[in-house]
């Protein structure tokens, strides 16, 4: 059986479909797509999370600039004693703090002179002893270097802080570990694993909540603090990586298992160096100046509260890039993880089979929306609105239900269906493009004739003609016989070629299509081949700047040798046939009607009245509001009986006179209504205030006709109608 052209349209453009969906499931399931997702989700958290606080109980201590500069005449340069984390921790603890982690690692013992344990250290492991609110920080990491992997964990150390209740957790090949020093672990209340890596871009996002070493499972600082505030005694991730149950707490994982931080841009956040200060107040007595000065913070405003001590000074090496900064303090990732497992305020990544599946519907919905539009303009735009559309829905679902469905894959899906349905079309159908074209070269301007080549199929069917309402204008040298009778061949073709290069440039910046070249004359239309529903308002554009590109066009004459010319230029609007009309070894585009040869009448008239250019009534009354048009007379032309008034455009939009020209309108309509009622002495008056400039000849005309008419009165049957008896 015989497929029809658009069942093998359909066909092929199915296959190109297929072959998109292949393309981009490939490269989406084998992590092609991951950076630029990854780029695209950070937009998304910027959009949505750039205007949320994290949970009010989770609080971030800073050790800003502000705090190093405060200190160093204090205290002296960082690493500062640990008598002052000594003194943050009594300080958190008055005030009925939770808890405190630290994204600072301990690991070494400071010794005084006698080589002994530091006064400092000391102080500092006996609030953490007394407290008993801190989470100290440990790292474990895979070194290949290692001259001892896998050294076992100290036993005390082991026994209190491995998880004691996990299932299907993944395992790492990490072999080393760096641990508080002795005396600060033993006292602490967890240990959190401060290990967090970058994705491959370099940007910080996701992280495992739970590390491994020899085994045994230790919370990272994020989640440590939360085990008890949570109660958390049982740890499971399920087979399919995509789900962490902390009890019965469902923590969602993205598809390689790991968890998305679900970033907040505005925390509670304070500075040691105000802490710090505060606590100089209180051991002065000083109380007061807690709940008044606002230089000091008042302890019991962290009661509750989980606090995470971190860095944000420069020098202090702990700026991290993340989707909402790109120098970040480290410390606000973890305060972020916290906040969402409070909140339970997650990120479930939309599971590769829904992705693929969105793949393939979208490559065949663009292909439907494609496949069958001649537009260039609706073969881009329907593929655009799909792809808003997903977009808008990506966004909608991590708004609304904090679904993260991946927008690079049904997006590359789209574009990449639409290049091959695109290419697929113009290799197919560049063969009626280019008859098109050759048919239409001549008539319009290159960027009008690109248009219609959007809509070509109408064009290549134009033989059978159609009936239009159009804008026709005629434009013609005045005297061209006697002109061209002293002018040499050369001279006459130079002339020529002069005015109607000027004349065609006129029509094609006003979006006109030059129909043909009479001798000296010009024919030229607008609505067609681009439809058009100004054209009325084009044309009559186009006309006055006609008149206008004379001064230009007698200039370049005059610089040749030649002598100046005129022109007179006529327009109408109205119902006319437009096609390819001739015979089959030579047709034009073209248009006929009754309304065509008015426009030709017009032309003509433009001579009798002293005028540059007239249009009728019918192209008046589509711009009469826009365009000043003076009233110049009803005609009843040769072989018509009904009579038609034309008029005479004073100015164009946009022009500084233009206000001025439309009182002039009305100057001439009271001479009209003088001279119709026959009040011809009024009338003569009237036409008489015109100024020269356009209306000289015109004036004259009819102060003649006024005077005529008192000497001898018209008809009693008279309407003021001039009937035309020639051509």
């Amino acid at each position: 059986m015989k497929l029809s052209k658009q069942q093998r349209k359909y066909l092929h453009g199915s296959l190109l479909a297929l072959l998109a969906f292949v393309i981009t499931s490939g490269l989406f399931l084998s992590g092609g797509l991951k950076k630029m997702e990854w780029q695209v989700d950070d937009l998304k958290s910027q959009l949505l999370r750039s205007e949320l606080h994290a949970d009010k109980n989770v609080v971030i201590l800073l050790v800003d600039e502000a705090s190093l500069a405060t200190l160093d005449p204090l205290v002296g340069r960082w690493p500062w004693p640990r008598s002052v984390w000594a003194d943050v921790l009594e300080f958190m603890s008055m005030g009925g703090a939770q808890g405190v982690a630290f994204d600072i690692l301990f690991t070494e013992r400071a010794l005084d002179a006698d080589k002994q344990h530091s006064e400092h250290d000391l102080a500092f492991v006996d609030a953490t002893a007394q407290s008993g609110i801190a989470t100290h920080a440990m790292q474990l990491l895979h070194d290949p270097s290692n001259p001892n992997p896998n050294k076992p964990l100290p036993e005390l150390f082991h026994d209190k802080f491995a998880l004691p209740d996990t299932q299907g957790l993944q395992t790492s090949a990490n072999n080393t570990y760096y641990i508080s020093f002795n005396g600060l672990y033993q006292n602490a209340r967890t240990m959190g694993v401060v290990e967090f890596s970058p994705d491959l871009d370099g940007t910080y996002r996701r992280t495992r909540l739970f590390r491994d070493y020899n085994g045994d499972f230790f919370p990272v600082l994020s989640t440590a603090p939360l085990m008890d505030r949570l109660n958390i005694q049982k740890v499971v991730e399920t087979q399919n990586r995509r789900t962490l149950y902390l009890d019965d707490l469902a923590v969602p994982l993205d598809r390689d298992g790991n968890y998305q931080v679900n970033f907040y841009k505005h925390f509670e956040t304070f500075s040691i160096g105000s802490v710090l200060a505060s606590v100089e107040q209180l051991r002065r007595g000083n109380l007061e100046a807690l709940y008044t000065d606002p230089r000091y913070v008042n302890p019991e405003m962290f009661a509750g509260k989980t606090i995470f001590v971190g860095t944000s000074a420069v020098g202090l090496e702990d700026m991290k890039a993340t989707p909402m900064e790109s120098r970040w303090p480290g410390v606000f990732l973890h305060a972020s993880i916290a906040s969402n497992l409070i909140n339970k305020d997650f990120i479930t990544q939309i599971d590769a089979v829904s992705v693929v599946a969105s793949i393939f519907v979208l490559a065949l919905l663009t292909m439907m929306l494609s496949i069958n539009q001649t537009s260039i303009l609706l073969q881009t735009g329907y593929p655009l609105i799909l792809a808003s559309l997903v977009v808008g829905t990506g966004i909608g679902l991590q708004s609304h239900y904090a679904l993260q469905w991946d927008l690079m894959p049904p997006l590359i899906s789209i574009l990449s269906t639409w290049l091959l349905i695109s290419g697929y079309l113009s290799a197919t159908e560049g063969r009626e493009k280019r008859r098109v074209r050759s048919m239409l070269s001549q008539y319009v301007s290159p960027a009008a004739l690109n248009m219609v080549l959007d809509n070509y199929e109408k064009q290549a069917e134009a033989e059978i003609g159609k009936e239009e309402e159009m804008t026709v204008v005629f434009s013609d040298i005045r005297g061209f016989t006697t002109i061209s009778e002293s002018l040499t061949p050369a001279e006459v073709v130079r002339l020529l070629n002069i005015h109607l290069d000027a004349m065609t440039q006129v029509t094609f910046d006003h979006g006109g299509t030059m129909d043909k070249f009479i001798g000296d004359a010009t024919m030229a239309f607008w609505g067609a081949p681009l439809p058009d529903p100004d054209h009325a308002l084009h044309a009559t554009q186009a006309m006055i700047h006609m008149t206008r590109k004379l001064e230009e066009v007698n200039t370049k004459l005059i610089d040749q040798g030649l002598k100046p010319i005129a022109i007179g230029v006529g327009g109408n609007t109205g119902k006319v046939i437009l096609g390819n009309i001739g015979s089959s070894q030579k047709l034009d585009y073209t248009v006929i009607g009754d309304a065509v040869n008015l426009g030709s009448r017009l032309e003509g008239l433009t001579k009798q009245y002293g005028l540059k250019l007239l249009i009728s009534e019918f192209t008046r009354e589509a711009i009469y509001e826009r365009i000043p048009c003076a009233l110049i007379d009803q005609v009843r032309v040769k072989g018509k009986h009904e009579p038609v008034k034309i008029y005479l455009p004073l100015a164009d939009l946009g022009d500084a006179n233009i206000a001025d020209m439309f009182e002039l309108v009305e100057t001439c309509n009271k001479a009209f209504n003088a001279y119709h009622a026959q009040n011809f002495t009024e009338a003569q008056r009237l036409f008489l205030l015109l100024p020269d400039e356009p209306f000289a000849h015109f004036k004259e005309l009819y102060a003649e006709r006024c005077e005529a008419y008192l000497q001898t009165p018209p008809p009693q049957d008279w309407d003021g109608v001039f009937t035309l008896t020639t051509k």
